[in-house]
C-alpha cells in the first residue's frame, strides 16, 4: 500500500496476530516481495514497516525452527 500526500510511502503491516507476527519462511518471503516491489517503484521514497495491535512482531517463529538443528538455520540463512 502507499500513502502520504504524494503517494510516496510504502506501507507494510504484518499481519499474523495469532502468532503475535512471528517471522516465519512464508511471512519473510511476503516481505521480501513487498519491500522489492517499492525499491524497484522510483516514486516512493520510505518505507514503514508496521505490526499489529499486541505486538510488532515476536521475533523468530519457534515452531517453525523445531524441526531444525541449530546448524541448519544458522547456515540456511534463517537467523540472518
Amino acid at each position: 500500500q502507499r500513502m502520504g500526500k504524494n503517494s510516496n510511502v510504502g506501507l507494510i503491516q504484518l499481519n499474523r496476530p495469532k502468532a503475535l507476527n512471528a517471522l516465519c519462511n512464508g511471512l519473510i518471503a511476503e516481505l521480501n516481495q513487498a519491500l522489492q516491489a517499492f525499491e524497484e517503484d522510483p516514486a516512493v521514497g520510505a518505507v514503514v514497516l508496521t505490526g499489529g495491535e499486541k505486538a510488532f512482531a515476536a521475533g523468530a517463529d519457534i515452531k517453525e525452527m523445531q524441526s531444525h538443528t541449530f546448524q541448519d538455520c544458522y547456515s540456511g540463512g534463517f537467523l540472518s
